[in-house]
């Protein structure tokens, strides 16, 4: 990198560098920037306290999410062999488990003979405090399993 100006030069816009004998006999220029560095630090502590919170509060939600869609997707795959009042109840006991706010009433489950597949579908909405309530946002999930039962082997 190397300096822009002589060491010890002065001028206008700039203040003299300060040069420092330490106890071993070496020496330290420094060019009174000590604040810049504090406000960098303090930006990024920021920052990285906004990453970690947003991460803490989303991610155990997008997790809830996949887990609940992944065990539609097997209820609907493996729809030959339960019953619709079965699976229900089982989704029902797996919303709990998650602590999602759906009872039975929340799922919708739509067998097709005819093209032997099932469709389960449910929707529910999460109230998201960031900041400690200073930003307050709704995130909706709706997910939806449609799987052919009849390529399921027994």
């Amino acid at each position: 990198m190397g300096r822009e100006w002589p060491l010890g030069a002065v001028g206008a816009d700039r203040e003299p560098d300060q040069i420092t004998f330490n106890e071993e006999g070496g020496m330290r220029i420094s060019a009174n920037e000590s604040g810049a560095s504090t406000i960098k630090i303090m930006f990024l502590l920021v920052v990285l306290f906004l990453i970690f919170h947003v991460g803490f509060k989303l991610i155990p939600m997008y997790m809830d999410y996949e887990r609940m869609k992944d065990e539609m997707a097997i209820k609907a795959s493996t729809a030959q062999v339960w019953k619709d009042e079965e699976m229900l109840a089982d989704l029902v006991r797996k919303a709990k488990e998650l602590e999602l706010p759906l009872g039975p009433q929340n799922f919708v489950l739509k067998r097709d003979e005819e093209r032997h597949t099932m469709k389960i579908s449910t929707m529910w909405d999460v109230e998201v405090h960031f900041l400690f309530d200073v930003y307050v946002r709704t995130y909706r999930f709706a997910p939806i399993a449609e799987e052919d039962y009849s390529k399921t082997r027994r």
